[in-house]
Parts: C-alpha cells; sequence; structure tokens
C-alpha cells in the first residue's frame, strides 16, 4: 500500500496560486447535470474488496464534481458512479480520478467520500438540508427543522484503513470508531451528527483502493525511472441495507421508487492552490469538498424494477481509458499556478497514516 508522509520530500516543487483567481477561472466552465442514475437489480451482488473486475458488467454514469460552496469545477474529471442492488442491500463503486496522497496520521491528507440522501421535504442538496434555523448551530427544538433533514451515509475517512480490506457495519450508533465510515444525519453543515435515535445503527460496508496511477512520492528520487505523475483513479466499494429500522436518520430505498440523492469527494490536495506554504500542505477542508449536480441539484437515483424496460439502464460504460500522463509543471498547473509570497509547495507524498 502507498503511504505519505510530510516528513520526506520530493523534488517535485510547483508554483501556489492565489485561492480566488483559481475559482474565479474555475467558474467560467460549464457544468453538465446528471439528472438521474439507474440502479439495477441484481442476482449476484459485487464483492466489497477494492476492485472493479465484478463490475465489469455494469454501466457508469460520469458526473461532474463541482465545488459544494464555489462551483469551481474538479481539476481532475468527473466521477464514475455505478449502481445495483439485491434483495437487501444497494451496492455503490465510485471512481474519483486524482493524485494518489495517504497520510495515517491524519484524514484531511487521504481522499474521502459520502453519500447524501434526502429525508425532509424541504431539504436542499446545497447546504446539507439548508434548513434556515440551523446556519450557525442546531436549533433549540430539532423538530423545527425536520422537513431539512439529509441522510448522510458512508462518510468515509480513510486514516485508520488499509486498500483492499473489508470494513463491516455496526450496531447502537452511526459512529464508526474502525473504519471511520460514518452514518450520519444533517440539517445544515453545522448541525450534522452520526445518528443517534433509540434505533440508530450503521448499516454501511465497504473497501477502497487506489489503481492506475503512481506515488508522487517516487518523483525525483534517484532510483526513480519517471518524472512524470501519473493519475489514477480512487476506487470506492460501498453499500447499505435497502431499509433500516431506523426511519428517524436513514432514508429508506425501495425497488421501483426514486430518490433524490448527491455524492461528495475530499480531495486531499484541495489546498494546493492556497497562498500559503503551510496551508498548501494541509490537505482538504471541511467547506472544500466536490458535490455532483453542479453543486446545487440532487439526482435522480432509481431502484428499476426488474419488470422494467431494458431502457432504463446507465448512460456510459465503464471503460479501460488510458491513465492522463501530465508533468509536474501541469500537476500544479490543473489547480491553478501563480506566484506567491511564499511562491513555492512542495508536492509530496509519504509513509505515515493518521
Amino acid at each position: 500500500m502507498m503511504l505519505c508522509n510530510n516528513k520526506l520530500f520530493s523534488s517535485i516543487v510547483v508554483g501556489a496560486s492565489s485561492l480566488a483567481s483559481y475559482q474565479a477561472s474555475a467558474q467560467q466552465s460549464s457544468c453538465t447535470i446528471v439528472e438521474s442514475i439507474k440502479c439495477l437489480p441484481v442476482s449476484s451482488p459485487p464483492t466489497l474488496d477494492g476492485k472493479i473486475d465484478d463490475w465489469s458488467s455494469v454501466e457508469t454514469v460520469e458526473a461532474p464534481l463541482t465545488g459544494a460552496l464555489t462551483a469551481a469545477p474538479y481539476p481532475h474529471g468527473p466521477a464514475k458512479i455505478g449502481c445495483v442492488y439485491d434483495t437487501n442491500k444497494v451496492y455503490f463503486l465510485y471512481q474519483i480520478p486524482g493524485l494518489y496522497r495517504f497520510d495515517a496520521t491524519d484524514n484531511h491528507k487521504c481522499a474521502s467520500v459520502s453519500s447524501m440522501f434526502k429525508i425532509g421535504m424541504d431539504a436542499s442538496l446545497y447546504n446539507m438540508g439548508g434548513c434556515p434555523l440551523a446556519l450557525e448551530d442546531c436549533p433549540s427544538d430539532s423538530t423545527e427543522c425536520d422537513e431539512y433533514k439529509v441522510d448522510i451515509g458512508g462518510h468515509w475517512e480513510l486514516k485508520t484503513t488499509e486498500q483492499g480490506v473489508y470494513y463491516a457495519t455496526n450496531e447502537d450508533t452511526g459512529d464508526d470508531v474502525v473504519a471511520n465510515k460514518d452514518d450520519e444525519y444533517a440539517v445544515s453543515p453545522l448541525c450534522r451528527m452520526d445518528d443517534d435515535d433509540a434505533l440508530a445503527a450503521n448499516e454501511w460496508e465497504g473497501a477502497w483502493s487506489y489503481v492506475d496511477g503512481n506515488d508522487v512520492s517516487d518523483i525525483g528520487r534517484t532510483d526513480s525511472n519517471s518524472d512524470e505523475v501519473v493519475i489514477g483513479s480512487y476506487v470506492f466499494e460501498m453499500a447499505r441495507s435497502l431499509t433500516t429500522i431506523s426511519d428517524e436518520t436513514d432514508a429508506q430505498l425501495e425497488a421501483g421508487k426514486d430518490i433524490d440523492y448527491g455524492f461528495a469527494f475530499w480531495d486531499p490536495y484541495e489546498s494546493l492552490s492556497s497562498d500559503s506554504e503551510a496551508d498548501a500542505n494541509s490537505g482538504w477542508t471541511d467547506a472544500g469538498h466536490y458535490v455532483t449536480g453542479c453543486s446545487r441539484d440532487w439526482i435522480s437515483l432509481r431502484l428499476v424494477n426488474e419488470d422494467e424496460t431494458a431502457e432504463d439502464s446507465y448512460d456510459s460504460e465503464i471503460g479501460e481509458a488510458p491513465a492522463p500522463v501530465v508533468t509536474t509543471a501541469n500537476v500544479a498547473a490543473s489547480y491553478g499556478s501563480s506566484t506567491s509570497t511564499y511562491g513555492l509547495v512542495a508536492l509530496v507524498l509519504a509513509t505515515t497514516m493518521m
């Protein structure tokens, strides 16, 4: 498994950019909204092992990712989302292109993902439900925001995990003390909690890996044969129960029905565009995640009935496209580049996990 260490710096040095100028230029780009994803029934579900072999016959949707607050496009391209279900569970495949980074001591220097389902009638994708009474804190009476509630499931931060290892569900709470793939609910970004009602549990399970790219900490080493960064993809295989015993904090999924859905990704190199050298090496921020729906719209996730027509299928296929190869200079350019007071940011990865 590839790891990163903020004590061991490679010789990759790139110019840091102004975050404001990066966002301004990025927002000029268009975003194509994915309106729906079809989740098809299967008799033999995929094995959750971080490998995509048993997804080869499943089509995926390419969903653009944009900044949750800025609408700036994710610099490495869209996420691929696949979905199937059986009689008990729904299974998701997420493939997100990006630079590899992992730190066993800091979640912010590891990739992170989450899904979100609409529960309350007035809940919005933007602002995690968007309850106007919870924009600064949770309201004193939590029922005042019930119509803005969202189910945040499989919110996975990776520092305590390893690639290719299956991590199971747990009972009694949404908090996952082993793998930190928490089952949560929210009515706003400042009012988000682990599932905590009397029937709460964590119904999410999964595995992850990083494929087709290289560890950029190798670049510039004397024993390295390459001075190029190959951008690979993070792979997350995740599953949860279709229905749970708690409908207070969990969305309930049913064949033949649609539910509003979104996906989020935290880039461990998000802060690369900071003017501050220290900030640029700090990883992702809570508010800096990228989301589907062009930062504002839900995707309609439909669990297709077996008797529905064959036209109910995905929009695109999983393909074995060659990994893009970029020079170290272009790595900086993909996040934006300009001269700053600090001027230099070391692009590094190393060998300690959070």
